[in-house]
């Protein structure tokens, strides 16, 4: 499952690129906006496009890790939820 997250993080990453290339090779003015204006966006769109991948790659890495049992397990059980 962990191996399956890295893919598909991999394949998303690869369709974000992408995707900047394209909105990099926009013309501000068409936009109605400053060049500044545009980078400043693709400042943020990188800083997004980051969270993202680490978020997956947290996923990643807690599928790998063993689970211990879930509260509700725990209580169906009959013991105490912490």
């Amino acid at each position: 499952m962990a191996d399956t997250c890295r893919t598909a993080a991999a394949g998303i990453g690869a369709q974000l690129e992408l995707l900047r290339g394209h909105l990099a090779g926009l013309d501000p003015a068409r936009l109605g906006m400053s060049a500044a204006q545009l980078r400043a966006l693709l400042a943020g769109y990188d800083i997004y496009v980051r969270m993202l991948d680490d978020a997956i790659e947290d996923i990643a890495g807690s599928v790998r890790r063993p689970a211990g049992p879930r509260r509700s397990d725990v209580e169906l059980a009959g013991g105490e939820s912490r």
